[in-house]
């Protein structure tokens, strides 16, 4: 049934109680319902100007953009971000934090939800540093195998690509022994490359002296008792007298 013309209307201007703007107010029928629903929307006024409310911002509003951002939670400044997380985290990852914080500042990510970013890198981090060490401790003890797998299409027996692996891999060690470069070595990710190694022994059996068992040092001379290195080259000798310097 249609709504009827409320009994207040009377008191009403004639031209506003026949509108049909007006017409919006036949739910009401009782003057004090009027007025009870212009109390609660006053209220929900109220509510929606306070600093717990949200209003999105029109576009091009640069000011009310700031302010939405920062009721969310959004830093003014990409320095802002603590990410205490990271903060004793890898040397090499403290040098990019700056552009990470600029990064987050762009993509509008809260404090905490940069928090959780930054909680879960630095997890991943010390989850992939030990499968890297596990990798690289593997890859050094099976270094030999890893340089007998190159040698397929050379040799056809196992037991030659093997003494050929041998070979490479005793000139590798001396040199990495006697030019310090061991540990930087075993810490990066080139420990155990097969090519590096093959590399490497190829300079040393061109350049220095024949290793003959694992371990030998390379043009140093002959250990006691032992058999004199063969093929020192007067380049060799001019690299261990310069003090490593070709």
């Amino acid at each position: 049934a249609a709504e009827q013309v409320p009994g207040y209307f009377s008191q009403l201007p004639g031209d506003k109680a026949k509108s049909e703007g007006y017409k919006a107010l036949y739910r009401y029928q009782k003057l004090d319902d009027v007025t009870d629903a212009l109390l609660a929307a006053n209220k929900r006024l109220d509510e929606l100007q306070s600093d717990r409310t949200l209003i999105v911002p029109a576009k091009g509003d640069k000011k009310g953009a700031a302010e939405f951002w920062k009721k969310l939670g959004v830093p003014d400044n990409p320095d802002d971000y603590k990410l205490e997380a990271l903060k004793d985290g890898p040397a090499e990852f403290q040098d990019v934090l700056s552009a990470v914080r600029k990064g987050m500042q762009r993509a509008k990510l809260t404090q905490k939800q940069a928090e959780v970013v930054a909680e879960m890198y630095a997890k991943a981090s010390v989850a992939l540093g030990v499968k890297r060490a596990i990798t690289l401790r593997e890859n050094i003890r099976n270094q030999t195998e890893h340089v007998a797998a190159t040698y397929a299409d050379v040799y056809t027996a196992d037991i030659d690509r093997r003494k050929a692996a041998e070979g490479d891999v005793a000139r590798y060690e001396s040199f990495i022994k006697e030019t310090g470069l061991e540990e930087l070595i075993n810490k990066s990710s080139l420990a155990g490359n097969p090519q590096l190694i093959r590399a490497i022994s190829s300079w040393a059996r061109k350049y220095g002296g024949t290793v003959t068992q694992k371990g030998t040092s390379l043009g140093s001379g002959p250990k006691p008792g032992g058999k004199k290195p063969m093929n020192e080259s007067e380049d060799w000798k001019r690299y261990k007298a310069n003090n490593g310097q070709i």
